[in-house]
């Protein structure tokens, strides 16, 4: 088949016709655009959807355009049907429940924001992904992920996609490097744009789907209903909301349903913008400052998980090599890193200038030009360096 889009050499050097694929689809536009790239490259591609928590019996229902519906898996069969590929669904609930959602709603309880989408890509889905994949006979593990793998074998190395808007390398760092070689994203070459204009243009339907914003096992972004059976945790108490002098300005209704760096929703009445500044589960209390009070110039993180080999326990700047730069959310842009210290899985990080709102829970992934070179947990209670 004719594809609309141009294929970089590499990949074509990669997925030689013959080249068995097993993709992963969710019914969107980007696995679809995926599918047919593959199908163009005259590769054997089977495909999966994996079944989790958001396609049980007796769940909450989720919005349609949610990866993970029922609408969804039934657009992925329909498009692998259209493409003439094999599909089934992979049952993956267990495994989901134990190391995705059963985390996710304890580091809340801890007054912690977790990033569920880390820990099923590193846990649940490319493992399942690659141990079908060589099952199945097939040389690689796909997905419609906008990011890229450079290298082969042990030199493979996990990229940036060439989207800076897309990108989602950073919801890929803790997937362990020794699958690298038997995954492609090939997407990673393309931006968004491209890709919709391509799904057009082979009359897929999902061509103008939306994107799926949410988590997929929590509908609407209300989590609440995940701590219905903790009424008694100190962090679904409500209790005061603070200034870091500690004058009350309100109230809260449990620490839960607040993040570090949250603006919105907070309900208080102040001469200038508010921001979540800490959650102090010990006193019930959400504490709330300036942007300015949420600046750093260190990072420390747990958990710490290197992507490339040889990652140094120490390092600084000498400007004789490309900088390293830290995101600590997905859009973030990436601010300078000065120097680090790496002591066993914890890492603590030097900036070259003061950083906003680090959220502890979520992941620091640190980078030098495309290639991720790890990235770790952030840690609560941060030194506030101007302070």
């Amino acid at each position: 088949m004719t594809f609309p889009l141009e294929i970089p050499d590499v990949l074509r050097r990669q997925l030689p016709p013959g080249t068995g694929v097993l993709l992963g689809i969710s019914g969107g536009v980007d696995s679809a655009v995926t599918l047919a790239l593959l199908k163009a490259l005259e590769c054997e591609v089977q495909c999966v959807t994996f079944k989790n928590f958001c396609y049980s019996e007796d769940q909450v229902e989720l919005p349609e355009q949610s990866c993970c519906s029922l609408e969804a898996i039934d657009d992925a069969r329909r498009l692998a049907f259209k493409f003439d590929a094999p599909h089934w669904v992979g049952n993956v609930e267990k495994p989901f429940q134990a190391q995705v959602i059963d985390p996710f709603v304890s580091d809340f309880l801890r007054a912690e924001t977790p990033n569920p989408c880390l820990a099923c890509n590193s846990t649940v889905r490319f493992p399942e992904l690659v141990r079908l994949a060589e099952r199945h006979g097939c040389d690689f593990a796909a997905t419609g992920h906008y990011a890229r793998i450079g290298g082969q074998g042990n030199e493979a190395r996990l990229m940036r996609g060439v989207d800076p808007g897309k990108d989602q390398s950073y919801f890929l760092h803790r997937v362990s490097r020794q699958l690298f070689p038997r995954m492609v994203f090939p997407l990673g070459w393309y931006v968004k744009p491209q890709v919709r204009e391509a799904a057009r243009e082979l009359g897929l339907e999902m061509a103008d789907k939306r994107d799926s914003q949410e988590i997929c096992f929590v509908p609407e972004d209300d989590r609440g209903f995940l701590f219905a059976d903790q009424p008694d945790a100190p962090a679904t108490q409500p209790g005061n909301i603070v200034d870091r002098q500690g004058r009350v300005l309100g109230r809260h209704r449990g620490l839960v349903h607040y993040t570090v760096g949250q603006r919105k929703g907070l309900g208080v009445a102040a001469s200038e913008p508010i921001y979540v500044y800490k959650l102090d589960l010990e006193r019930q209390e959400l504490v709330v400052g300036s942007k300015a009070d949420l600046r750093q110039g260190h990072l420390l993180a747990a958990e710490f998980q290197a992507a490339v080999p040889d990652f140094p326990e120490q390092w600084a700047d000498t400007g004789e090599e490309e900088p390293v730069v830290v995101r600590i959310r997905h859009r973030h842009p990436g601010a300078r890193v000065q120097a680090w210290q790496l002591t066993g899985q914890s890492i603590r990080l030097t900036m070259d200038d003061f950083i906003d709102g680090p959220t502890p829970g979520q992941a620091c992934v640190l980078y030098r030009g495309d290639v991720v070179l790890g990235g770790g947990r952030i840690l609560k209670d941060q030194e506030r360096d101007h302070e």
